[in-house]
């Protein structure tokens, strides 16, 4: 989604969803994640508009939205930054409302569907997982405008889903652990572990380089940020990365996670 190239058109999608769904304790809920409940409370007509269906309802949307969304305008910086987006996209679930109701305002925010394995995450179990929902919609804002945001995304997001699959919550010292170990110990498992794949089993072979090309996913979105290529680490002259190597590597990566999530849901499911 790339916000920065027309944000009015962002705002309008935003509006169209809070016009449509919001009623009091959704304004506080979004004020208090936003902190400008004083914004919207004391906004002179805002809530009473709501109240009564008044004709000026979206007009006071609009009015409250630039300290909702934290707009910013800087001097030298092309386009408009909004610095608390993340915490309103969360509160609004704001692409699968849009993709339900509003097609076309859909695609012109999260254009035209060519991700579709972030669609299918988000709407999973796992997504309801705070920080593994954010990096979703951070490599959706970002994968056309801020590549480096994107790659440390997907590799956040990859160690998350395997986090979960493990069950390591929180940030005991036990959490610790790098992508080719959680990726080794996440196989392990879930019975994928190519070491593990008699070679009397149909397709051993090819199961084996399969879940070799899956392992090889994980650790080389994690290389690709560690190498700089990637937010994560402070890197003072970041290397450059064409476009269609950072739609392979979140690509790649979200189906990778969907791999994990779902073979880690089918796993719950037999335990029970």
């Amino acid at each position: 989604m790339a916000i920065d190239s027309d944000p009015d058109i962002l705002k309008t999608a935003i509006a169209t969803k809070i016009e449509a769904t919001f009623d009091r304790s959704d304004w506080m809920r979004l004020g208090m994640a936003t902190n400008t409940v004083d914004v919207i409370r004391d906004h002179r007509r805002l809530l009473r508009s709501l109240d009564f269906g008044d004709d000026d309802y979206l007009m006071c949307i609009w009015d409250v939205l630039p300290d909702v969304l934290g707009e910013t305008r800087q001097r030298g910086v092309k386009g408009v930054r909004f610095s608390k987006l993340d915490k309103v996209l969360r509160q609004l679930n704001l692409e699968k409302w849009l993709r339900e109701n509003d097609p076309e305002l859909h695609r012109q925010v999260f254009g035209d569907g060519t991700m579709p394995f972030l669609d299918d995450l988000e709407e999973s179990e796992q997504a309801t997982l705070d920080d593994i929902r954010e990096y979703l919609q951070r490599i959706r804002h970002s994968v056309d405008d801020d590549p480096a945001l994107a790659i440390g995304s997907a590799k956040e997001l990859l160690e998350s889903v395997l986090k979960s699959v493990l069950g390591l919550y929180g940030s005991a010292p036990d959490t610790h652990v790098d992508m080719p170990k959680l990726a080794k110990r996440a196989n392990i498992q879930l019975g994928i572990d190519p070491a593990g794949v008699r070679g009397d089993e149909p397709g051993a072979d090819s199961r084996r380089r399969v879940v070799g090309g899956l392992t090889a996913i994980v650790n080389g979105v994690a290389e690709l940020r560690n190498a700089g290529l990637g937010t994560g680490h402070g890197v003072s002259q970041r290397p450059q990365v064409d476009q269609a190597m950072v739609k392979l590597a979140v690509s790649a990566a979200a189906i990778a996670a969907a791999f994990y999530r779902d073979l880690g849901e089918a796993s719950s499911n037999e335990d029970w």
